[in-house]
């Protein structure tokens, strides 16, 4: 089954009533609002546990203790952690929590190590879904400025649930993508599950339709962002250029990267990225040095918001395992995120040029 097939299908029209519910978690990475939100959960399961995620680490972390007394009241629990044959570091960071989950009691494994799991995501009894930027960490949790979103709604849990068995099955190959968006999508009140594989990029191309349909204002908080100079074509450059020409268009366009003080190579893409789009009259800002702004976050108009892992370079975008939901038209679901936004903007610097 194509995943963008599935994203199609599954997207959720909400009308006044609904039964779904979604739960933003951010704001001070202190409040831990996320850290206590996979807790409730974790606490509230009565069947199933799947998880996907790219770094887990044990040192000063509630969560996998929360899953191993899980597991120990019978909950079932699945988490598949990502390993890589280019970064052997990751694999040996998570290699300590893969054995304390199997130790505990929990089905755990490392993905296929040539592709890359980027995702955040934890599904709890087929119908709770977390999924954003939050990797479990210290640092992600305590530390970390994020964006996150708790989502309740049947539809929208067997979606990542079925994303889940992919690749827990390891059932990656032949997974030929398009995204045909519903003939009202950005008309009416939807939530819009995304979930990448390699080559997929339905959470590209949604964003790019989303940037064409903007009338007010795009503001964008992200960690990651490449631009290309020798792929014109990429899509990473598409999406500099939709910011261009919506900025072009009059449209309030703010964009605040991370500084990525510790990462050299993501410091100069991101400085890079910034330039280009300041030069060509965008608002850009920096975050603070001693800060880590690890949200891949984008509000549209004030009313449609959209976030995850993804973040804009060429490996996130094309080739990883990503997950993303997008929250089309839905006001009161944007308002804290742009509120949220707006403090980060607050905070940032200047590039100085």
């Amino acid at each position: 089954m194509a995943i963008a097939a599935l994203c199609v299908a599954t997207a959720m029209h909400v009308a006044a009533g609904s039964a779904v519910t979604v739960t933003p978690l951010i704001g001070d990475p202190s409040a831990g609002s996320y850290c206590q939100a996979a807790l409730d959960a974790i606490a509230a399961a009565e069947r199933t546990i799947d998880v996907l995620l790219s770094s887990v680490s044990l040192e000063d972390n509630p969560i996998p203790p929360a899953l191993a007394a899980a597991a120990g009241r019978g909950v079932v629990i699945r988490v598949l952690l990502d390993a890589s044959d280019w970064a052997p570091d990751i694999t040996n960071k998570n290699q300590p929590s893969l054995a304390y989950f199997l130790e505990h009691g929990i089905e755990a494994r490392f993905d296929d190590e040539a592709v890359t799991l980027h995702a955040k995501l934890m599904v709890v009894d087929g119908e709770t879904v977390l999924v954003g930027s939050s990797n479990w960490n210290r640092y992600a949790l305590t530390e970390h400025r994020q964006a996150d979103v708790m989502i309740k709604a049947i539809s929208i849990g067997a979606f990542y649930a079925h994303y889940f068995d992919l690749l827990w099955c390891g059932r990656l190959t032949d997974q030929e993508v398009e995204v045909p968006l519903p003939d009202d999508f950005g008309v009416v009140p939807t939530i819009l599950p995304l979930a990448d594989v390699p080559d997929s990029a339905s959470y590209a191309n949604v964003l790019l339709e989303l940037l064409q349909r903007a009338r007010q204002s795009i503001h964008v908080s992200m960690y990651r962002v490449s631009y290309y100079s020798g792929y014109a074509d990429s899509l990473a450059n598409e999406i500099l250029a939709a910011l261009i020409d919506a900025a072009h268009r009059g449209l309030d366009v703010r964009v605040l990267l991370d500084d990525c003080a510790y990462y050299q190579d993501s410091a100069d893409a991101n400085l890079t990225s910034a330039i280009f789009l300041h030069q060509r009259g965008l608002e850009v800002r920096l975050d603070e040095a001693s800060l880590t702004t690890h949200a891949k976050l984008v509000v549209i108009d004030g009313q449609t918001v959209l976030l995850g892992s993804t973040n804009w370079n060429y490996y996130s975008l094309e080739k990883n395992c990503e997950t993303d939901v997008a929250f089309v038209c839905l006001p009161a679901i944007a308002a804290p995120f742009e509120a949220y936004f707006e403090t980060l903007w607050a905070s940032g610097r200047d590039l100085g040029i």
